[in-house]
């Protein structure tokens, strides 16, 4: 379980920005529908636009194969479904937020895209252009997800409180927790393609700096760090590279290793052998991992209570009149 919890703290840290650039960018396009254009859905009198939809369903049925949906119409509706109840549960997570006068001011938003320069250098504005991205779109697209941020730390987050008392039971009820497996301290040069790992291959085997190449180089957000990546446990990482970094020797760096993210050059520089923590060391991830727990039961209630309470209504014969088959 802790592994499961360390890996998706590690995937959303990373992958959070890339999540709104793959995903919400659509959502700021809502904005521009013209009044009168065909709509899927109406949700407390707000239309969900038929534009809207078919911009996410394309989205999502780029991570299918084609084989996985050709000749499944049972997959493919649970699919567009699935979209469209994500809309719906977006207007409602936005609504909410304009009754409660939340906003984003432009000081926080040009604060977040410092950081997000900081984590990712210009390495993060490459990938948009790739993408073909407008920057403004996913700008807009960035100051809707700080709102939704806003939205579940006022309603959701602030009511849930963690006692040191519920801490030491769950100590105690799950001895395993704090029992640390082998760790390794590791860096990484990560490049979008294999000649340009090559190349760093080839300047680490003439004896330039690691660091040095990965802030150079490296397109994960660790670069501006030489490319530390800090402790990692086993079986938290991707499998191909989970597998190196447990056989690879001390000091040493590895072949490339090809991953869903690129390919990666690896340096191990240290090793923690297994033991047993005690509460004092673990209390924090002990805290953290209660935190969010009630953190999910509240959202899930307060999200179940907004759907309760809106009035939706789905236009079924647009949707197929105009979803391809």
């Amino acid at each position: 379980m802790k592994a499961l919890l360390q890996n998706l703290v590690r995937q959303w840290r990373t992958l959070a920005p890339l999540a709104v650039l793959c995903a919400l960018c659509l959502v700021s396009a809502c904005g521009r529908q013209e009044a009168g254009r065909p709509h899927v859905a109406t949700v407390n009198g707000e239309k969900i636009y038929l534009e809207e939809y078919r911009a996410r369903l394309g989205d999502r049925k780029g991570l299918f194969s084609l084989r996985a949906l050709q000749g499944e119409s049972g997959k493919r509706m649970r699919l567009e479904e699935e979209i469209l109840d994500a809309l719906i549960t977006e207007k409602m997570v936005l609504q909410r937020a304009r009754e409660l006068g939340l906003s984003v001011s432009e000081t926080e938003l040009e604060n977040r895209l410092l950081e997000i320069r900081g984590d990712y250098g210009e390495n993060y504005f490459d990938l948009l252009v790739r993408k073909n991205v407008r920057y403004e779109d996913w700008r807009e697209a960035l100051k809707k997800e700080m709102l939704f941020e806003k939205l579940v730390a006022a309603e959701v987050h602030a009511a849930v409180r963690v006692s040191e008392d519920e801490a030491e039971d769950y100590f105690r009820e799950h001895p395993d927790f704090c029992r640390s497996g082998a760790r390794v301290r590791a860096s990484q040069i990560v490049t979008p393609d294999l000649d340009q790992a090559r190349e760093v291959e080839e300047r680490l085997e003439r004896g330039e700096d690691f660091a040095l190449l990965a802030k150079a180089f490296s397109i994960g957000p660790e670069a501006v760090r030489g490319g530390d990546l800090g402790l990692i446990a086993r079986d938290t990482m991707p499998e191909p590279l989970d597998k190196t970094l447990f056989t690879l020797p001390l000091h040493k760096t590895s072949p490339i290793v090809k991953s869903a993210y690129g390919y990666h050059i690896l340096k191990v520089t240290d090793i923690q052998p297994a033991r047993a923590r005690s509460f004092a060391e673990c209390r924090q991830e002990l805290l953290d991992v209660l935190r969010a727990q009630k953190e999910e039961a509240a959202f899930n209630a307060w999200l179940n209570n907004l759907k309760m309470k809106a009035v939706v209504k789905k236009e079924i014969n647009v949707l197929r009149e105009n979803t391809p088959s």
